[in-house]
């Protein structure tokens, strides 16, 4: 099943930047690692930092993270996990 976009407000943790989804009947947890944030913009975070580099990408976190939810790639929290080796999943 797919995820939507609900345009849920991130948060930055102390693994990356965490955010919902839709998915069926609930909300599904995306958390965005900080390793996959360096990977996709390789200068230091600047201008709100982790937050304000995931809101440039996050179209493309958001297609990742639907993409992998589709194939069962979830924890056992039911929450989708995207690593910096997932950048190569959508183009």
């Amino acid at each position: 099943m797919s995820l939507s976009s609900i345009s849920n407000p991130p948060h930055e943790t102390i693994r990356g930047v965490r955010f919902a989804m839709l998915g069926g009947a609930g909300l599904v947890a995306v958390l965005v690692t900080h390793a996959a944030l360096e990977e996709i913009e390789a200068p230091p975070p600047e201008n709100n930092g982790y937050l304000g580099r995931f809101e440039r990408y996050r179209a493309k976190f958001e297609q990742i993270a639907s993409s992998k939810h589709k194939r069962g790639q979830v924890e056992m929290t039911g929450a989708v996990i995207v690593h910096a080796g997932d950048l190569g999943l959508i183009d």
